[in-house]
């Protein structure tokens, strides 16, 4: 999605790139934990709730609040520290306790990435544009940055590379239904995108496995590997919610499994 044109925290990134440094001994260091409306992806919520030894719900209870997203996609947004400064519950003294698991929105800034295209799985397009805040003192020095270099050292090519996958679904409107069908196209996208763990228990119990023709050893892999089911989970919802032709039905099977 494109930034507000009429918000001046964003510009237009020229072709020389952007200077910027960001460490401990930046007078604002930590200020850009504040305050924050950060909305999880897929992967953000996988690497966090990893890194914390937690399980999906037991994450989403204590450091989400699930909200209407985009296209009234349901999407849990990170729930800020109860004290005055509404800080991110994982800034410490020393800056960011689960740096290396970092939401991809905060290895973005101070970049905006903004994507088209992608809607049935063609080609993605994507734009880049500066979020300059007033508080923000890291343009003062440091090197100098291209996108490339950027996204390389803040190890962004991971999660371009989920977030990409979820692109095609939340970039559509839910499919026309009844208002409770629509309630459960609701609770199947949250729990195949943000509950990992009953996902799996569903495609263990459930007869999805028995009608989609799936090679045993990516069945084996997604048993065992939470990256592998979150990407089984959106060729699923795009495959029962859209109709994309994202799985093949095992020889014999009738209508695909909604």
């Amino acid at each position: 999605m494109l930034p507000d044109p009429k918000d001046g925290r964003f510009q237009e990134l020229g072709a020389g790139g952007f200077r910027f440094s960001c460490h401990p001994g930046v007078a604002c260091f930590g200020e850009c934990c504040r305050k924050l409306n950060l909305v999880l992806t897929p992967y953000d919520v996988l690497r966090l709730k990893t890194r914390l030894g937690l399980g999906a719900e037991e994450f989403i209870d204590r450091h989400a609040e699930v909200e209407t997203g985009q296209n009234g996609w349901p999407m849990p947004r990170l729930q800020m520290a109860d004290n005055a400064e509404r800080t991110c519950p994982f800034l410490g003294q020393n800056g960011c306790t689960v740096y290396e698991d970092r939401p991809g929105a905060c290895r973005t800034y101070p970049l905006g990435r903004a994507t088209r295209g992608g809607q049935a799985g063609g080609p993605l397009e994507e734009s880049w544009f500066l979020v300059r805040e007033p508080h923000c003192r890291g343009f003062e020095d440091g090197p100098d940055w291209t996108t490339e270099a950027w996204t390389k050292d803040q190890g962004l090519e991971a999660y371009h590379a989920v977030n990409d996958l979820f692109l095609p679904i939340i970039s559509r409107q839910p499919p026309a239904a009844r208002p409770e069908q629509i309630h459960k196209k609701m609770q199947m996208f949250f729990m195949a995108c943000y509950n990992l763990e009953r996902f799996r228990e569903f495609v263990a119990n459930s007869s999805l496995t028995r009608m989609v023709d799936l090679p045993q050893a990516r069945l084996e892999a997604m048993a065992q590997n939470d990256l592998q089911l979150l990407k089984f989970a959106f060729e699923w919802l795009r495959f029962a919610l859209f109709g994309d032709q994202t799985l093949r039905l095992k020889e014999g099977v009738g209508p695909r499994p909604a």
